[in-house]
């Protein structure tokens, strides 16, 4: 590595950990500030707060490099075309190709970053949060979840759902156990689904068995049934995609779907986690591009507003395509991949036409 691309990585790498500091101090005070009443209200030990914001930091890190790869290239530019370093070093006949190459390296290295963190440490960190704020801090003792299974656990109840979906607000594949105060059952309820309407679920094509003086077996098309859960319970016990690794995400798609249910949802989910650790390279092509371009030259204020919007505009038509693609209106591999497509294409050209 030349002495120039050494220092194009440092300053690259310098300002990508402070922001990168900036933003993860920044979201732990406002999280805490929002969520401090929950803890004191639950009675939670200072070391089990500590721990939950602790492993919360996967997670952000994961969502804010993007942002802060595409911030240090562009305030590393944006410093040194101020500084009239640019212009020295085409001067001295340094290429864009040479300036390049740190910049790919910076872009790799994040990315790469991106994808170790998602799949070797955010699922148990996110999954480890998870638990403490629904068992230790909302009292949710009976609920248990598995990568293909949901588990609540009522007063007198235990609910088992095969599959929920959030957005619909249906439950699939539900069996519902009725105890008396020996814990001997004494009603079950099979249903193939449920869909939460008017504040009570209406169960579908399922059968009711009783045990009390004598055996009771009833089929039924539709029934009106209070489970002692909401879908906002539900919500928040449901596998999320965050929560498991690329290849646990496959395997609880084809369970799903091996059950006959569908998981265009969880296919999105599974593309976009694909594709998402690869937009740091490309945003650090973009910042490149514009910074060859000459489009900043007034050095931090400038750089960061240009980063800011651009990285805001992305995470809006990604966040857009992800919705169609959940609504089946795009593919899933062109709702996750799509705009990374059009992101590249457009560093492609700031590239060429850079002067």
């Amino acid at each position: 590595m030349t002495i120039i691309g050494r220092y194009v990585t440092r300053e690259i790498a310098r300002y990508f950990g402070i922001i990168l500091l900036i933003v993860l101090g920044i979201y732990v005070t406002v999280d805490f500030i929002e969520k401090v009443d929950n803890f004191i209200d639950a009675g939670l030990a200072w070391q089990r707060g500590f721990l939950y914001f602790s492993y919360k930091l996967p997670f952000i890190m994961v969502q804010m490099t993007p942002v802060g790869i595409l911030l240090a290239v562009m305030i590393t530019f944006g410093l040194m075309a101020k500084n009239n370093e640019l212009l020295a070093l085409r001067s001295g006949g340094v290429s864009l190709v040479s300036l390049m190459r740190p910049i790919v390296r910076c872009g790799l290295a994040a990315t790469l970053l991106m994808i170790l963190v998602a799949e070797g440490v955010m699922p148990l960190s996110v999954s480890q949060s998870n638990q403490i704020w629904l068992k230790e801090v909302k009292g949710r003792q009976g609920t248990h979840v598995r990568q293909n299974d949901i588990w609540l656990k009522g007063d007198e109840t235990i609910l088992h759902l095969k599959l929920f979906q959030p957005d619909q607000q249906v439950a699939k594949g539900i069996t519902l156990h009725r105890f008396d105060a020996d814990f001997k059952i004494t009603e079950r309820i099979d249903a193939d689904e449920g869909t939460f309407q008017d504040g009570a679920w209406v169960l579908r094509r399922g059968i009711i068995q009783q045990q009390g003086d004598r055996f009771d077996v009833r089929m039924f098309d539709e029934m009106h049934m209070p489970l002692g859960f909401s879908p906002e319970d539900l919500a928040l016990t449901t596998p999320k995609p965050e929560e498991m690794s690329f290849l646990q995400l496959h395997r609880f798609i084809k369970k799903v779907e091996a059950e006959g249910y569908d998981a265009t949802r969880y296919r999105v989910d599974l593309q976009a986690k694909a594709a998402f650790p690869f937009i740091s390279l490309i945003m650090t092509l973009i910042g490149a591009g514009l910074a060859a371009r000459g489009k900043f030259t007034a050095g931090l204020p400038s750089s960061v507003a240009f980063g800011l919007g651009i990285a805001f505009l992305y995470w809006i038509v990604f966040s857009f395509c992800l919705s169609l693609g959940y609504a089946g209106t795009l593919p899933p591999v062109v709702a996750a991949w799509g705009v990374n497509l059009i992101s590249l294409c457009l560093a492609g050209y700031l590239m060429i036409n850079a002067d």
